[in-house]
């Protein structure tokens, strides 16, 4: 928790220069988001671009073996579990291109891969580790625009292409609402398909988020609230699906370095039994 509040007090002491003062003309919802808005105006870019810090705990059990001489020649095996503590930390990395079609409608194209190191120790003083490096897939999608339902939405769907064939997709909407200076955001999403360490395969991931976000002036946005998923798997060694939740608090910040430029902060820390963690750094280019 200390890692994410140096991040935290490091960005928001970033100087954001001279603050114009507040004009008397109304502005449009989208205007007060401005900070949170990376979609693109029609036949306009935005490059967005970032990594995430990612650190997962977990301990369990697997099956072993004893080998015990109760005489000379004489064994006996005793089968029992050996405990082991599993932590695993990496970095991911991603690069997206979205390019206004119109004002409301953006396409989207985003590339990611990732580093993960994992350990593991047992109680017997066994200690392993190993390095994966993923190239994830590249993600293709579309995104609306519109002030109905909420003051400001976004609904998106897109896809993940890896070796040449679907292996995902996703559905999702946000919404906000706005209380000069405060704003409510929600946000669901569906992901299918996805495959990582803690699933084989064939899964879906329910996913909704709630956050305040509050302008401190008009450069600088605080946000914090929880999220939580609900996943349907079926597990790698038992052919049957069930059902998995996790909760997570988040904290971050957004800030506008220059007109066309902004950078976020965002920490997302799991709460209870879940021991996810992750930092994520990113930054947005308008063109």
């Amino acid at each position: 928790m200390k890692t994410i509040f140096i991040f935290l007090f490091f960005f928001g002491a970033i100087p954001t220069g001279h603050t114009e003062p507040m004009k008397t003309v109304m502005e449009s919802p989208k205007s007060i988001l401005k900070i949170e808005d990376f979609l693109p105006t029609q036949k306009k870019w935005s490059i967005n671009t970032g990594i995430n810090i990612l650190n997962n705990s977990s301990d369990g059990s697997h099956s072993g073996v004893y080998i015990n001489e109760i005489g000379p020649g004489r064994y006996v095996f005793d089968r029992t579990s050996f405990s082991y503590d599993k932590e695993s930390n990496g970095v991911s990395g991603y690069f997206s291109g979205v390019y206004g079609i119109t004002d409301n409608l953006s396409l989207s194209t985003t590339l990611n891969g990732q580093w993960v190191n994992v350990h593991f120790s047992t109680e017997n003083g066994t200690n392993s580790s190993k390095n994966e490096y993923t190239f994830n897939g590249t993600g293709v999608g579309v995104s609306y625009q519109m002030y109905k339902i909420s003051d400001f939405t976004v609904l998106f769907g897109g896809v993940n292409l890896k070796n040449g064939s679907v292996n995902s997709y996703s559905l999702g909407t946000a919404l906000n609402w706005i209380y000069d200076p405060i704003v409510l955001a929600f946000s669901l999403g569906l992901l299918d398909g996805i495959s990582k360490e803690k699933f084989s395969s064939n899964y879906k991931v329910y996913t909704g988020s709630g956050k305040v976000i509050f302008a401190v002036n008009p450069e600088v946005n605080l946000n914090w609230g929880f999220s939580k998923d609900f996943i349907h798997s079926k597990g790698r060694y038992v052919n049957k699906r069930e059902w998995h939740s996790t909760t997570s608090m988040l904290i971050g910040c957004s800030i506008n370095l220059m007109d066309n430029i902004t950078s976020t902060v965002n920490a997302k820390g799991g709460v209870g039994n879940n021991k996810n963690s992750v930092i994520s750094l990113g930054l947005s280019y308008k063109i």
